[in-house]
């Protein structure tokens, strides 16, 4: 599946038109190397129109795996609401199937073949402010704050690298954390640290599957 689905991937950019490209976010840890039963999505850059989004989801159907394609440039402003509507469109699809999932497809480098990281169950929101999520939440949420000056936890800042250690070192007690993004990181960046914290595998500490950006 994974050498079919590279060649798909590279035959329909080269077939798209000049002013559309797509380029696969690069990460590193994922272990998600094949997913099956699967329909894609594209969500491409526009090299002459570099506010617009277009998305291509004429192939989906609701009752498979659906890989996205979200073109590494976009900013999440951009690509966010764009994720938004397949979510919406997988929800209320008049057939489904359990237990099929999302997936953002992305590129790791050093083995040079596909990864994939699941957000299925990915709340994003664009209009409330984190601090309005956690000052109603019961589980009273740690929030991470991803922004382009790097990383920011209880006041003090960080490298996103080093807030990743920062978490493993939490063992004293459960934590919970819940994902705070500027919304002009790019996807790149976005997938960089979901990645990331795919390596964190200390059961204390928990991420929130409500995403904010803001």
């Amino acid at each position: 599946m994974k050498q079919i689905y590279t060649v798909l991937i590279c035959f329909f950019c080269l077939s798209c038109a000049m002013d559309k490209e797509l380029q696969l976010a690069e990460i590193q840890h994922s272990e998600i190397t094949q997913v099956l039963d699967v329909s894609p999505a594209y969500v491409f850059y526009n090299t002459r129109e570099k506010d617009s989004v277009e998305l291509n989801k004429q192939n989906l159907i609701s009752t498979t795996n659906w890989l996205v394609n979200v073109d590494k440039r976009l900013t999440l402003q951009q690509a966010i609401p764009v994720i938004l509507e397949l979510q919406e469109k997988k929800r209320n699809a008049s057939h489904k199937k359990e237990g099929v999932k999302n997936y953002f497809t992305a590129f790791n480098p050093e083995v040079k073949n596909l990864r994939f990281i699941e957000f299925t169950n990915v709340n994003y929101n664009l209009d409330q402010a984190v601090e309005d999520y956690v000052k109603t939440s019961k589980e009273q949420p740690e929030v991470l704050t991803f922004g382009l000056d790097g990383a920011h936890f209880q006041n003090k800042k960080y490298t996103v690298e080093a807030l990743v250690e920062e978490l493993k070192s939490k063992i004293d007690q459960r934590h919970i954390f819940v994902l705070n993004f500027e919304n002009q990181l790019s996807f790149q960046t976005y997938m960089h640290i979901k990645d990331l914290l795919l390596t964190i595998t200390n059961a204390s500490v928990l991420i929130n599957t409500s995403e904010f950006i803001f």
